[in-house]
């Protein structure tokens, strides 16, 4: 990167970072013990079980909760079979089931849905509502925390009464477990097939009738099998949590500000290479002016570090990201920018809300499309910036409002590049979360597709997502006004419906109304977050201190014994971060204190800018 003499902006010249060590002890090699929970099987008679010639601890349940035993996993399993009742009746109560407090629940439904009553031409329940409530029950147990599994419902045996058609009911309910299995597929949540797993054995030679005991019910012998099927499944909700990876942090001060006119703001870094090779690269930091008016930002300036935080030069404001005056006294600003080094071009990109600002410092929607999505480009060798473009989204009115902001983003291997944005007809309805996969030349920014759109019409929806690739798979992190969210994907597009963050235990990670960001090394998935319940109600939306810890890629919750603080909390809010791989061996959260009263004063803050260095024990063994 070119050297570039230094800001004019209150802190011309050199900076020297001041350190703060604050190294944190070793962390275990392997993961934190395995802790037990609760089970509850939800479904029909099937489920329920008990009957003549049934008893209760003859049931899959109680059968796959003895073989958890067995293997050393602490499950109890509750059953809440009903018998008769469909998906339309289960989704009635999901807060019931949610009061047993469990962990998994297991999801077995379609024989009475499916089923043609005599005198009848039709099923109880169409195979499309039938598959729209087993999403809307999958989405509802995950929306209060709890991982679903699905089941089919196993095979009719071959002399089963015929359904009011006078055809054997295999055939609707072969193709309702179809449903099944395509909601399992969309939703990402495991599936057991017991409806395959009986055809098969059928068509071996094995008489069904023999594993039921009215050719639908399953005696003894059939409970057995499906509960030799559930346990797996089962081992897998409650197995191993991943190794723990090891690290230390090291706080640095890179400068403080209070002059009472602003504060800086935003300060997100990205690495990049130079002459120093891979483990000394320059890092950019792009941050802003906030003008004590809510959300009013200055136009963008930048730091750079050539020794790793070491020294710095800037703040310097670039003229071309600077606010753009129209007619009438309109400022057009962008702001909550995230820059990240594309491999492939050899640029920096960095993008941010784009937003109308009157001259009070007012956020206006005063047009169609004000709020909008804008990147500008960093050329290394010669240290220039482009001025900010708008990204140009569908004419839709899903993408009326349509932002990126405050937001990580991934960049693939074939140089495109995966953004995630929130949008929505206005500003004014909840807002919803989708990814958007971008073309990226090294010059212009350009839509391609997007994925699904996640909803939760809550407050004021999902925003503020941030989007990391892990190996083979993506996560994202969404605010929303009362909680934390979080899902993941197999390509990066669609996503299995949101759940809460929670800790492994269970408890709500008490995240909400403000960001969460990401950092992955050595196969190990880590969440940047604040949270409520650490001694700072004084602090506004318990913004600080900010901790980090590792996540289960799996279940995707916090591993509580992991949890560190990694920026204390000193009367100031850090709500507004980034989060960045720097090399190989450390990446950078960066942060800037959110001053507004003398009572923060009073408790230390000075309006600093930290840089939180994470030094991994070992080094990344692949891109991450």
């Amino acid at each position: 990167m070119a050297r570039r003499s230094a800001a004019t902006a209150g802190l011309g010249g050199l900076v020297v970072a001041v350190s703060l060590m604050a190294t944190a002890p070793a962390a275990p090699a392997d993961g934190p013990p395995l802790r037990g929970g609760r089970v509850v099987v939800l479904g029909d008679s099937i489920t329920k079980g008990v009957r003549p010639g049934v008893r209760a601890e003859e049931t899959f349940g109680s059968l796959a909760e003895r073989a958890l035993k067995v293997d050393g996993i602490d499950v109890e399993v509750v059953n809440l079979g009903i018998g008769g009742e469909r998906t339309d009746q289960a989704l009635k109560r999901l807060d019931s089931v949610a009061a047993v407090r469990p962990r998994v629940v297991t999801v077995m439904y379609g024989t009475n849905d499916s089923f043609v009553d005599p005198g009848s031409s039709a099923s109880r329940i169409s195979r499309d509502e039938f598959g729209a409530n087993l999403r809307a029950i999958v989405a509802g147990l995950l929306l209060r925390g709890i991982e679903p599994v699905l089941m089919t419902e196993p095979r009719w045996a071959d002399g089963a009464p015929f359904n009011g058609l006078g055809e054997s009911p295999n055939v609707r309910l072969a193709s309702y477990m179809e449903a099944s299995r395509e909601v399992a597929a969309e939703c990402r949540v495991p599936l057991v097939d017991h409806f395959a797993r009986w055809s098969e054995t059928r068509a071996k030679g094995q008489d069904l009738a023999e594993w039921t005991t009215d050719g639908c019910h399953p005696n003894p012998r059939g409970h057995r099998e499906l509960a030799q099927a559930l346990a797996p499944a089962l081992r897998a909700a409650f197995g191993p949590a991943p190794a723990i990876v090891p690290f230390r942090t090291e706080l640095r001060t890179i400068l403080e500000h209070d002059d009472g006119r602003f504060l800086w703001y935003h300060p997100r870094a990205t690495a990049v290479p130079g002459a120093g090779g891979p483990a000394r690269p320059e890092v950019l930091i792009t941050l802003q002016k906030h003008l004590r008016t809510s959300d009013h930002y200055s136009g963008l300036s930048d730091l750079s570090s050539p020794d790793l935080g070491r020294t710095w030069m800037g703040p310097r404001p670039v003229a071309e990201l600077d606010w753009v005056r129209e007619p009438g006294g309109v400022d057009v600003a962008v702001a909550d920018v995230t820059p990240m080094y594309h491999p492939r071009s050899g640029k920096v990109l960095a993008v941010g809300a784009q937003v109308r600002y009157s001259a009070k410092g007012e956020q206006l929607e005063d047009r169609p499309r004000s709020h909008q999505t804008a990147y500008a480009v960093f050329d290394p060798p010669s240290g220039r910036w482009t001025p900010w473009r708008r990204v140009e989204m569908p004419a839709n009115e899903t993408f009326h409002f349509a932002r990126s902001a405050c937001a990580q983003f991934v960049v693939e291997a074939d140089g495109t590049v995966l953004v995630p944005f929130y949008v929505g007809k206005s500003a004014d309805v909840p807002y919803r979360v989708t990814v958007v996969r971008c073309g990226f030349d090294g010059d212009a920014l350009t839509y391609r597709e997007h994925g699904d759109v996640l909803a939760l019409d809550v407050a004021r929806g999902l925003y503020e997502p941030s989007l990391i690739r892990l190996g083979d798979r993506y996560f994202l992190t969404l605010r929303n006004d009362l909680k934390g969210y979080v899902t993941s994907s197999g390509d990066g597009l669609r996503f299995r419906p949101v759940k809460p963050w929670t800790f492994d235990d269970g408890e709500d990670l008490g995240s909400y109304n403000t960001q969460q960001h990401w950092l992955a090394h050595a196969g190990g998935l880590f969440l940047v977050y604040t949270r409520r319940g650490a001694g700072n109600d004084h602090i506004p939306r318990h913004r600080a201190p900010l901790f980090i810890a590792q996540v289960d890629p799996e279940r995707l919750h916090v591993i509580r014994a992991t949890e560190r603080v990694l920026v204390p909390e000193r009367g100031a809010e850090l709500g507004n971060f980034g989060a960045s791989p720097i090399t190989d061996r450390e990446s950078w959260v960066t942060v800037a204190e959110g001053l507004w009263d003398e009572a923060s004063r009073r408790r230390g803050a000075k309006g600093a800018i930290f840089a939180a260095r994470v030094l991994w024990w070992e080094p990344a063994t692949a891109p991450d």
